[in-house]
């Protein structure tokens, strides 16, 4: 689900991605005058319009410099990327879990990505997305789709951050330091391992290639502590927006009698925080 296309859509390049990889590029599909019709109007001012996150179509306000920013936020300003933080273990988790930042792009940025490895990892923000890190000198892409690569290049980067994350000062093997050190998955991130898991290990099944599959995946959006964001989206599809719906923050079950709609569903008027608390870890 993550893969996502052109208006941006995710991200990130990861050191261990050989260069002879080149770019792997997707394109949103253009928006039809009637997706358009049917967009919300737009109630407070913003410094820049852009597309919603996926390939939706109605205009959303874009973040500033500083903000946070990530799969399913808005698109940084022009002149921005969505950053995770510097020397992350775990950058393509920290962009889908939406705690990545809107920074200044670097002049010569493209040009160092092959040498910056881990650090260059990112959200893009323009009508192209690449997935992988910069084309070597000398080399052009066409924009054509390749599938297959792009798969590797995902199980590549699920692999690395397994072998980072199993990295680490070694420390005495006591019971106490065991169990400081070990923390217990919540039920969203528990969901979300399993999904990116599931895409570690897809194959190509037909003619179509496994892209079309990402987008009939959900990945559930988790906030920093762990827990399940009020509101959980699917991806815009064919310019379409995605069904939005409210959950519980610490099941992800659905709170009776919220709706379910391609917009916001005002999550906060039918949470009661007293009527679900907060499991203690």
């Amino acid at each position: 689900m993550f893969l996502y296309i052109g208006c941006t859509l995710l991200l990130a390049s990861v050191s261990i991605l050989d260069t002879s990889l080149g770019e792997v590029v997707f394109r949103c599909p253009s928006c039809a005058a009637e997706r358009q019709a049917g967009c919300p109007e737009r109630r407070t001012p913003c410094a820049e319009l852009v597309r919603e996150p996926g390939c939706g179509c109605c205009p959303v306000c874009a973040r500033q410099e500083g903000e946070t920013c990530g799969v399913y936020t808005a698109r940084c300003s022009t002149g921005l990327r969505c950053y995770p933080k510097p020397g992350s273990e775990v950058p393509l988790q920290e962009l889908v879990q939406g705690h990545g930042r809107c920074g200044r792009i670097n002049d010569g940025e493209s040009k160092g990505s092959k040498e910056n490895g881990a650090d260059s990892a990112e959200f893009l923000d323009h009508s192209e997305v690449s997935l992988t890190d910069a084309i070597p000198e000398g080399r052009k892409t066409n924009g054509q789709r390749n599938e297959a690569k792009d798969l590797a290049v995902i199980r590549l980067r699920q692999t690395e951050q397994e072998r980072q994350m199993s990295k680490g000062p070694k420390q005495p093997h006591t019971p106490e330091v065991s169990k400081r050190t070990r923390l217990k998955p919540s039920l969203c991130q528990k969901q979300l391992d399993q999904v990116l898991e599931k895409i570690s290990m897809m194959h190509i099944h037909d003619e179509k290639g496994p892209l079309e599959f990402l987008y009939t995946m959900h990945m559930p959006n988790c906030d920093k502590q762990g827990l399940y964001n009020l509101k959980q989206c699917k991806m815009s599809v064919n310019g379409q927006r995605g069904e939005c719906w409210c959950v519980s923050p610490s099941t992800g079950k659905p709170i009776p009698n919220s709706p379910v709609m391609r917009g916001d569903p005002e999550c906060n008027l039918y949470y009661n925080e007293n009527e679900d608390p907060v499991p203690q870890k």
